[in-house]
């Protein structure tokens, strides 16, 4: 089945479309499956499907990044497709991914220089980064990061610890943010932003945590310890990180397009095996329970495709920015890593046992699915921050009935 295009896609979009989709099927999958044939350790596979994805030119970093830093500058549409495309084949590539999150912060605020030297290895897969966000007392709370950045002379000198650092162990620059001024927390001016060479003195991987999902992710605990950082790794401005952060996340939640992929392996899967299955002498595709559980999984599919790509579009066009994208990305996120945990349950109560056993897939979907409503904000504070901006949006009075509208100024006076 050709790639579903939207409508609003130009010719080359469309192309760019067909070229994921081609090279996912006759190259990335065949590879892959090969690999999982020979019963190879999962973190090879992954690094060899991302290494794959870079030498063909497949690198989210690489869509999204201008042509002069060795990108295809394919916008944000390009980027959401290949997303897809990779969550269709059923594939881990954190490293890409993960690369995207750590190096977003250049792509989007770097200087020249820095986007020479920093993101076009990253963009050209010679080097990876990580993003490193939270620590030890710190999770969803962002804005209260302990570690602590002193400015001294041409250097910044960080003291402090991460934890749950994906790929922290094993990539070559660590994003981080630092507290550089604890007295302007109240105003978010208190965070800075730099990019380290992991190689920097001072910098040790304390432990790996071992995951129930995605085993291959060298998730770390990470302790630096008067780790000096020259000032032309920072990020803007000190006082900045808030912004280049909160920025960058947003990136990260439009990231989730991988759903719409996973999710159209379980539709597919339901599809296949609801026709195959015959109990009581009938296909159980044609038994009503089932049918609204595959209604479930389509719905829910086509609703956060449409969403995510009308985001992408929005960042394209320039209709919406980074600043005031929050709410809508923090929305696609949510909606879409809790229905896909959603959509793996009710292929697994369609395919019955047979969906418990791992050659189906859909119990790593389940489990990814968890972690992602974890991932990138958790989905229960992400919400409570969307609850507390549309209070804040003024209130269009067309919409009230007069009773819960008030009495106007003009109305009042005559009172």
């Amino acid at each position: 089945m050709p790639f579903d295009y939207m409508p609003w896609w130009d010719k080359e979009t469309k192309e760019f479309a067909d070229e994921v989709e081609n090279f996912c099927d006759t190259e990335l999958v065949p590879r892959t499956t090969k690999l999982l044939e020979q019963n190879k350790d999962p973190m090879e596979i992954q690094w060899s499907a991302s290494k794959l994805c870079v030498e063909k030119g497949f690198h989210p970093l690489m869509v999204l990044a201008e042509k002069e830093y060795g990108g295809r500058d394919k916008g944000y549409a390009g980027y959401t497709i290949l997303n897809e495309e990779i969550g269709r084949s059923n594939l881990n590539v954190n490293p890409l991914l993960t690369s995207v999150f750590g190096a977003g912060p250049v792509h989007l605020f770097g200087t020249n220089v820095q986007k020479k030297k920093f993101l076009e290895p990253i963009v050209k897969g010679e080097k990876w980064a990580s993003i490193t966000v939270t620590e030890p007392d710190v999770g969803n709370d962002a804005a209260g990061i302990q570690l602590h950045a002193e400015e001294d002379g041409d250097e910044w000198v960080l003291n402090g610890w991460k934890r749950y650092i994906t790929l922290g162990a094993i990539s070559d620059y660590h994003m981080l943010y630092a507290n550089s001024d604890p007295e302007m927390k109240r105003i978010h001016r208190h965070l800075t932003a730099f990019l380290v060479p992991t190689d920097t003195p001072g910098i040790s991987v304390e432990k790996i945590n071992d995951l129930i999902g995605d085993v291959e992710m060298a998730n770390s605990v990470i302790r630096y310890h008067n780790v000096r950082v020259p000032k032309e790794n920072m990020i803007l401005d000190p006082g900045d990180g808030w912004t280049v952060m909160t920025s960058a996340l947003n990136i990260e939640r439009l990231g989730i397009a991988a759903v719409v992929g996973s999710s159209k392996n379980l539709l597919e899967t339901a599809r296949a095996y609801g026709r195959r299955r015959v109990q009581f002498g009938s296909p159980i595709s044609r038994y009503n329970g089932v049918q609204l559980r595959m209604a479930n999984i389509s719905m829910k599919m086509h609703l956060i495709r449409v969403y995510i790509y009308y985001l992408a579009h929005l960042l394209d066009t320039g209709e919406a920015d980074m600043f005031s994208f929050a709410l809508k990305s923090s929305t696609a996120k949510i909606f879409g890593t809790q229905s896909l945990t959603e959509m793996a349950l009710d292929a697994l109560f369609i395919v019955g046992g047979d969906g418990y056993l791992q050659e189906t897939g859909i119990g790593g979907i389940l489990k990814n699915g968890a972690l992602m409503q974890i991932a990138g904000g958790s989905n229960d504070i992400l919400k409570l921050f969307i609850g507390r901006q549309e209070f804040k949006q003024d209130v269009d009075e067309r919409m009230l009935t007069p009773s819960v509208r008030g009495p106007t100024k003009e109305e009042a006076d005559k009172l």
